[in-house]
């Protein structure tokens, strides 16, 4: 695994900064991580993801943002 594999999944065992339907919402060191809480299909999460920041109040619209898999989690991580 990388190094940035290796920062996430170690930010994940911290708590989280908020939970939404869809999302557990974590602070890492390189952005912040929507991780996926269940199995369903792609186009619904990337639809609700910026919705749901809104909800925890994070303004994500303009960040990067990058799908990964990483140990079989899903996410979506958002950097500036």
């Amino acid at each position: 695994m990388d190094s940035t594999s290796d920062l996430i999944i170690d930010s994940l065992k911290d708590e989280p900064i908020g939970e939404t339907d869809y999302f557990i919402w974590f602070i890492t060191d390189i952005g912040i991580v929507a991780l996926f809480k269940r199995e369903e299909d792609f186009e619904t999460y990337s639809s609700n993801v910026e919705i749901e920041a809104n909800k925890i109040a994070l303004d994500i619209t303009k960040e990067e943002k990058e799908h990964l898999i990483i140990k079989e989690k899903q996410l979506f991580l958002f950097y500036s």
